[in-house]
């Protein structure tokens, strides 16, 4: 028997799987709550005229930026879109091989942007891979994901822990740091895996609203 319906958003690699995603800054702090409501209103809209089959919103807790993501179709418009993603490395500490964002969800996501030169992808991808390791050592982690932009040389690191001070904890480790484009010489890190030198642009966040129904029984 099948168990409840739940809303939830996977980001699964492998799979061919687009995202979309932007980043919504409200002009004042104090309009974030209405930036997240509109937010709130488009994702529910979509989805249910069947243009993403899931998404969430995420609103940062520092800061005024509110995040919409979505699982969106693979057809060739959607694909020439702008604000279009891949997912090249999801991980989760249960070994499920995927992250969920669960509507309800407690969990402290982060989501940090940054640059890097496309002849670089390759060196980027691996290093997250090797920095996964250190990444599952942490106290309170959950999963990360690698997205990389389809026409931008941009990536996205989407990631969850337990709680935000796990998070804070963490980035208080050098080998963290690296997942992060952040903690080494911005020379070593533009010659190495080709993170351009412009800061990061990370986010923590909680989530605000899930779409997308998937049976409880199927979720590990």
């Amino acid at each position: 028997m099948e168990g409840e319906l739940i809303s939830v958003l996977q980001l699964r690699q492998g799979v061919g799987q687009l995202v979309r995603m932007k980043v919504l800054p409200a002009p004042y702090r104090h309009k974030q709550k209405d930036e997240v409501r509109h937010a709130i209103s488009a994702i529910d809209r979509v989805w249910h005229d069947g243009s993403v089959q899931s998404g969430a919103i995420l609103r940062a807790t520092r800061g005024k930026h509110v995040i919409s993501l979505a699982h969106v179709n693979t057809t060739e418009e959607e694909t020439a879109a702008p604000n279009r993603y891949t997912v090249e490395i999801s991980d989760h500490m249960s070994d499920q091989g995927y992250t969920v964002i669960e509507q309800g969800s407690k969990l402290s996501h982060f989501v940090n942007i940054f640059q890097f030169a496309p002849e670089k992808r390759e060196e980027l991808i691996a290093h997250f891979e090797h920095t996964l390791p250190y990444m599952r050592k942490q106290p309170g982690y959950v999963s990360t994901s690698l997205l990389l932009s389809v026409d931008q040389p941009l990536a996205v690191n989407i990631g969850q822990f337990n709680t935000s001070r796990h998070f804070r904890a963490s980035m208080c480790k050098r080998e963290v740091l690296g997942s992060f484009a952040k903690g080494y010489p911005l020379g070593i890190m533009a010659k190495v895996l080709g993170v351009l030198p412009k800061p990061p642009q990370l986010h923590l966040c909680e989530l605000a609203h899930v779409v997308g129904e998937v049976h409880k029984s199927n979720i590990r």
